[in-house]
């Protein structure tokens, strides 16, 4: 995908191998020790990371470049080593609250450490080199009106709409619950439900099997959204999702109403964040792990019943709003580009 969308933009493009180093989170260090298979797995990514160095160094010699921006994600340790070799500065950003792995080795070098939230909540990286930018933003996310997003997916503007998410890959346990949740929600609201593509079928057919339904003409499921996902987010009075940093960011700056459901099993980061904004007063939170379709429903209609809750809600979130990240990223980098010219003469 990267590799089209490069092209489509007049971009070079050059992959390289990477490896990712799996931890079993929530077993003793014992297990993690001694377990066969992701000893294996870790052993044969060691060697792609490795492979990936270098053809980072070799990439990174013939480009020339006078910066590096590493986003984070495995993928960005054999380039952010490759980096650092050859004295190149390189600007590393971290979206959630609890760093990667990448990212806490690639901070030792780093120029500067863009974050995506106030530092005082960054305890595991250099704080002399933080920033705090927040998170690159779509610019068509705050240019849509709430009449455009009801007349996109053709709601009722007497009846509120709630948005529900569980992330760009989808999230079955949410999908699960909101099925059977169903019944009972469109009674009170409208609802637009990102099932993720893998999903859609499954859910569409759990949906069936609930036989007639009253008001089934208020829910509608959609695989993913492109375009279209300005207006779901400017149509929704409130939003069920996921608690990674870019759908925050985003949730932030349209200052909605928001009910947090991380994901707990494969990434400790989201919880992290959710834990973060919840003490702030920024967003309610389900934990996943007891997550029933009464306690949806419950948390659902409460926050609609409440206009003083969705306020407090909508003004707590609002405070993690960066609405220039992307500028104030661009020019950290540019600076540590301008750094590097300067010593050089």
């Amino acid at each position: 995908m990267e590799a089209k969308i490069a092209a489509a933009s007049g971009l070079d493009f050059a992959a390289i191998s990477a490896g990712k180093f799996r931890r079993m989170h929530g077993a003793s260090k014992l297990s993690q020790i001694f377990d066969l298979s992701t000893l294996g797995l870790n052993a044969r990514d060691t060697v792609r990371v490795a492979h990936g160095i270098t053809t980072s160094l070799t990439i990174l010699r013939r480009w020339k470049p006078d910066v590096i921006f590493v986003k984070g994600g495995f993928v960005g340790l054999p380039v952010g080593i490759a980096a650092h070799i050859l004295h190149i500065p390189y600007v590393i950003h971290e979206s959630d609250f609890m760093p990667g792995l990448t990212n806490r080795i690639l901070s030792r070098w780093a120029t500067k450490i863009a974050v995506g939230f106030p530092v005082k909540g960054y305890h595991d990286l250099p704080q002399d080199r933080l920033v705090y930018t927040g998170s690159p933003v779509r610019t068509e996310l705050a240019k849509r009106h709430r009449l455009e997003g009801l007349a996109t997916f053709k709601l009722s503007p007497g009846l509120p709409v709630l948005l529900v998410t569980g992330g760009s890959q989808g999230a079955q346990a949410i999908n699960d619950c909101l099925v059977e949740a169903l019944p009972q929600l469109v009674e009170f609201t409208q609802v637009i439900h990102l099932t993720g593509e893998q999903d859609y079928e499954r859910v569409r057919f759990e949906v069936k099997r609930l036989g007639k339904v009253k008001y089934v003409e208020r829910y509608q499921a959609h695989a993913f959204l492109m375009k279209e996902m300005s207006d779901a987010l400017a149509a929704a009075d409130v939003v069920v999702a996921r608690a990674g940093a870019n759908t925050i960011s985003e949730l932030a700056t349209l200052a909605k109403p928001t009910i947090l459901i991380p994901n707990y099993l494969h990434a400790g980061h989201q919880e992290a964040n959710a834990k973060v904004l919840s003490r702030a007063g920024a967003v309610a939170v389900l934990d996943e792990r007891r997550l029933t379709p009464n306690g949806l429903v419950s948390a659902v209609r409460n926050l609609f019943g409440s206009e003083e809750e969705q306020a407090r809600l909508s003004k707590g979130i609002a405070a993690f709003a960066r609405p220039d990240a992307a500028n104030e990223l661009a020019q950290l980098i540019l600076s540590s580009a301008k750094t590097k010219a300067g010593e050089g003469k």
